[in-house]
């Protein structure tokens, strides 16, 4: 979501949409070779001046990138791009989402057998640390695990 004209769209959007939440999420799948495919997303969850949900639109970047981790089954070099990668595009939009109504969903877990769990405190600082909201995470993270999740398969 780097290119100016997509980011200047996306801000519009959220602009002419006050009433909507927004949510960043984040997921990768691993590919051949170290290869893997990262999907971020911004999704804006339109709501009616009585707040009730009417529905959304999802604007996704995809990447392509090699991930070495030291073991697959603890992901956490692969974890932590898809957190910097969240965190680059609140940087980008940052201007329209501080005085929003947004939420950042992040594709790790907090149950120490996951995977996932060995970047659960790095992530959950990183964010908190850049964006200055505390993430949602497993199992409540719908942006990342669901709405990402379709984008990086």
């Amino acid at each position: 979501m780097h290119d100016r004209e997509e980011i200047e769209f996306i801000k519009k959007f959220i602009q002419d949409n006050p009433n909507a939440d927004i949510v960043l999420g984040s997921d990768s799948q691993r590919m051949k070779k170290k290869r893997v495919k990262f999907a971020t997303v911004v999704i804006v969850h339109y709501r009616d001046a009585d707040g009730i949900g009417k529905g959304a639109k999802v604007f996704s970047d995809i990447t392509y990138e090699t991930v070495k981790d030291g073991k697959l089954s603890k992901p956490f070099n692969r974890m932590m791009r898809e957190v910097t990668l969240l965190t680059e595009v609140y940087n980008e939009l940052e201007d329209v989402l501080i005085e929003r109504d947004f939420s950042i969903h992040i594709d790790v877990n907090p149950d120490p057998e996951a995977g996932s769990n060995v970047a659960y405190g790095a992530a959950k600082g990183m964010i908190w640390g850049i964006c200055g909201v505390e993430p949602v995470t497993k199992p409540h993270a719908w942006g990342a695990s669901t709405a990402a999740d379709r984008f990086s398969k």
